[in-house]
């Protein structure tokens, strides 16, 4: 697979220091989205940015081409755009909901794609930055990893703060750093993602009670920054390592499962996995913001293709981050340097 490699340095100069300075909570927002990226002063200022591209001359064999067509892009007004979001979710009657985490909101909308509410808990501690979110698909609640504040809050269809959840403490070094949350499908189980911790928050939702999973390592049952997860074929949890380029699936019962990919750029590997999401048929789907597209692979890990489009190369997405699935099966793609959601129609 032939890659195109491109990569940038921002010298040091007082024109960078000003851009970071009115941009940087931008910025922090992006190297959280990166995972374990940190942006550092040490008296002078380097940006590194790296990109990573398929060229559009690849084709993918027609046993690993999954057809895929973007229908339409749901965005805010420019007047008050989306700044880099990182997830999305969908509840049962298919409305959508957006972190928007430089605004320090969430954004609704509508199925078909109108800007209905904006949450942002101005009267109950202010959100702080949110980059995961998930809806209990019991009640519709939505559950707000407010990562700014060490925080997930359970959070009404209409905005109303309905609970701020105790999380175990973290590491003297950092905090409890929830990044993502996964519900199973009856909603008795949650899995909060706590990305400096390298480790994963199993919370029983009859009683309240946490059992802790993992720390920071390469072995099966350590984590190497897990940022993003869901639940699929029977409420099998997976959780994205955007470090440790892999997946990590854990059990019902609580016990690690198995990984699925390893870090690379052929086919069926990753380089920066971060979003991920489940089809009706328990197939997972998992964008890489580098490689900038999405590979597919079977509940027990085998790859089974890559989107593409009708010419057979993969389908390229602008850093693409979380992922869900509507009602109908389409597939809602988050494009954070485009600020946008991209909704893909799956053939």
């Amino acid at each position: 697979m032939k890659l195109t490699t491109k990569i940038v340095h921002m010298k040091s100069s007082v024109k960078w220091s000003r851009v970071l300075r009115q941009h940087g909570q931008a910025f922090r927002t992006a190297c959280r989205t990166c995972g374990a990226y940190r942006i550092k002063l040490y008296g002078v200022i380097c940006f590194l940015s790296m990109s990573i591209t398929l060229q559009a001359d690849i084709v993918i064999p027609a046993t690993l081409k999954i057809d895929a067509v973007i229908s339409h892009h749901i965005a805010c007004p420019p007047e008050k755009p989306l700044v880099m979001p990182t997830d999305v979710a969908l509840d049962n009657q298919d409305r959508i909901y957006v972190p928007d985490g430089v605004n320090d909101r969430i954004g609704g909308f509508t199925s078909t794609g109108q800007v209905d509410a904006i949450i942002d808990l101005k009267d109950d501690g202010q959100l702080d930055q949110p980059v995961g979110i998930a809806i209990d698909p019991n009640n519709n609640n939505l559950w707000i990893a407010d990562s700014g504040h060490h925080r997930v809050v359970i959070v009404s269809p209409e905005g109303k703060l309905l609970e701020n959840l105790d999380l175990p403490p973290g590491s003297k070094a950092h905090p409890t750093d929830p990044t993502d949350i996964a519900i199973t499908s009856d909603g008795k189980r949650s899995y909060i993602i706590d990305n400096d911790n390298h480790r994963v928050l199993l919370r029983n939702n009859v009683t309240g009670k946490f059992t802790l999973m993992g720390r920071k390592g390469r072995s099966l049952g350590q984590f190497d920054y897990p940022f993003m997860a869901c639940t699929g074929t029977e409420d099998y949890c997976y959780v994205v390592e955007v470090m440790g380029a892999r997946i990590q699936r854990i059990s019902p019962t609580g016990r690690w499962s198995g990984l699925i990919s390893s870090w690379g750029v052929e086919r069926g590997q990753m380089y920066r996995p971060k979003g991920i999401a489940a089809d009706a048929k328990g197939n997972i789907y998992v964008s890489d913001s580098t490689l900038q597209v999405i590979q597919v692979f079977g509940p027990w890990g085998r790859f089974q293709g890559v989107l593409c489009d009708i010419h057979g190369h993969p389908l390229k997405f602008d850093f693409p981050a979380g992922l869900s699935f509507d009602s109908k099966g389409r597939l809602y793609v988050v494009e954070l340097t485009s600020n946008r959601i991209a909704v893909v129609t799956l053939n």
